[in-house]
């Protein structure tokens, strides 16, 4: 009887772990009121910034936590900005000077304004990026899946087979 509740007990948790809900990752895209491009990709931790006068990647492992939607209130550092913005008729690079002190680089959203606080050329010659949000849309990815119900799943596998091999040697 206690061999049947064990089997029981590990059926259950295989049940559990197989019909979990994994995590899932999402791709996050803003069209501005100047038909700019924002991309935030919570499984990758980048974005991207694209349109007339700006051609920008960033990465932050805050992306991972980005809720979305259409007025959102979030911040995240940057550990990596790269492109170009036109500024004055001249594309520019970014300017990583005070990027790790005064002025870190950060993408900003406050309600629909967004704000990709960097300081663009060398000399400097332009600081933040503002826009304003247009349009908002989800793309929802793949899932994800959580590896602790995988290793559940695999637990659980692991005692049927031990179970079924104890119940043939004892038959045997």
């Amino acid at each position: 009887m206690k061999k049947k509740n064990l089997l029981s007990a590990i059926a259950a948790i295989c049940l559990g772990a197989a019909v979990s809900t994994p995590a899932s990752a999402a791709i996050y895209n803003y069209t501005m009121t100047n038909n700019d491009k924002l991309s935030i990709n919570t499984a990758t931790n980048s974005a991207t910034f694209t349109g007339a006068t700006i051609n920008a990647a960033m990465v932050s492992s805050a992306f991972a936590t980005f809720a979305g939607g259409a007025a959102p209130t979030f911040t995240a550092v940057l550990s990596d900005l790269t492109g170009t913005r036109l500024i004055n008729g001249s594309w520019v690079t970014d300017n990583p000077l005070y990027s790790t002190t005064t002025h870190p680089q950060k993408l900003i959203m406050s309600g629909t304004g967004i704000n990709l606080w960097a300081w663009w050329g060398d000399p400097i010659t332009g600081g933040d990026y503002l826009t304003t949000i247009k349009s908002y849309s989800v793309d929802p990815g793949t899932s994800v899946p959580e590896p602790g119900m995988a290793g559940l799943l695999a637990l659980g596998l692991g005692g049927l087979a031990f179970a079924r091999r104890r119940k043939a040697k004892a038959a045997a």
